[in-house]
């Protein structure tokens, strides 16, 4: 089969050839995966573009309708997924998730025992209330060492990693400028547990339906560092994978979407990604997305994804916006040269966004 092909099977499973409408919004964030969250405008946007919602939308899902949730899972990053999938998640990424390595507890300074005490200790104090990053180290701290202190207020979530990935603890709403933190069991009102083998094969089939098809290697990057997840998640799956080649290169895809892919008709779209989109996330080498000599535009440095222009579920350029008087200014940075009809194609994209933001209206302008 042709990457043409392929590129048009996951624009459509990622809801990027046909908007879907308000009330498919949770459920599309958890067709292709849940969407990263690590900057939250972005997360709405990604949503935004799928789904024809405000950005409203989804705040009121995650805080007050409570059918989203945003917690730490795939590759140790924020995303939201929908509230009744975490359990899978959580018995997933708690068996299966980011090694807590040797480097990383001496970086730390902390030993495997005292790390899994503290997740404990961590998970009792949250059973029942909110609690602000602040309350929740002078609470979990009280009478440890200075050195457990330090680690409990280490950046980049720390040892709140690790409780999140075990399904006890996930972002509530939140107070004033702080963000706060709950244990899911209790914010959400319901829990069922799962087995965490059956877990890993339900969302390996997930992300085969969105981002198939693909290698194990694939699944790892996506997925996030763990010995042998892939090799795991492929095996538990073995009845149901099909081999492709897509031109020459050797993959796997779920045999029940064989048919769909092999009929898919290629259809000419434009659509604008924002950042950090999950389109982008989901393999080791973005090589069949984007040309090589432009992969540093779109991988820059420190881990963060920029806003693209897909053309045919190629990326074709990259753009940055602000919000200017009401108006949705975007500034585009081509690639390459782009088509008169493919900027028009732009700017119908940025009118549609600047909708789902309650903006006035959109701007566009070429870098």
């Amino acid at each position: 089969m042709s990457w043409a092909q392929v590129l048009q099977f996951r624009l459509a499973r990622h809801h990027l050839v046909n908007q879907a409408p308000k009330k498919d919004l949770v459920r599309v964030i958890g067709d292709i995966g849940g969407v990263q969250a690590q900057v939250m405008s972005a997360a709405e946007m990604q949503a935004a573009v799928r789904v024809r919602c405000k950005v409203e939308d989804v705040r009121t899902s995650l805080w007050k309708d409570k059918t989203l949730v945003k917690t730490w899972l795939m590759r140790a990053t924020l995303h939201l997924v929908p509230a009744a999938d975490l359990p899978i998640y959580s018995a997933a990424m708690g068996s299966f998730g980011i090694r807590n390595t040797n480097a990383w507890l001496k970086y730390m300074q902390i030993t495997e025992p005292e790390l899994n005490t503290i997740v404990d200790a961590i998970g009792e104090v949250l059973d029942g209330q909110a609690l602000t990053r602040e309350e929740l180290i002078a609470r979990v701290g009280k009478g440890r060492s200075e050195r457990i202190q330090l680690a409990l207020k280490s950046g980049w979530g720390g040892l709140l990693k690790p409780v999140a990935r075990r399904g006890l603890l996930c972002f509530g709403p939140s107070r004033g400028q702080n963000v706060t933190f709950v244990r899911p069991q209790q914010w959400l009102g319901t829990w069922r547990e799962a087995d965490p083998e059956t877990a890993l094969a339900e969302l390996a089939r997930r992300y085969l339906r969105a981002y198939g098809p693909a290698t194990k290697t694939d699944f790892v990057r996506w997925w996030g560092q763990w010995p042998g997840v892939g090799n795991t998640a492929w095996a538990a799956l073995a009845e149901e994978l099909a081999p492709v080649s897509v031109e020459g290169q050797r993959m796997d895809m779920l045999a029940a979407d064989l048919d769909r892919l092999t009929s898919m008709k290629t259809e000419h779209s434009v659509r604008l990604l924002p950042s950090f989109d999950p389109y982008l996330m989901g393999h080791a080498k973005r090589d069949h997305l984007v040309a090589s000599e432009h992969g540093s535009r779109v991988s820059r440095t420190a881990g963060w994804i920029s806003a693209v222009v897909l053309s045919d579920g190629r990326v074709v350029a990259t753009w940055t916006h602000e919000v200017k008087k009401g108006t949705l200014a975007v500034t585009v940075d081509p690639l390459r040269k782009l088509a008169s009809a493919t900027l028009k194609d732009v700017r119908l994209q940025a009118a549609a966004l600047a909708e789902a933001l309650d903006l006035d209206d959109a701007a566009v302008t070429l870098a």
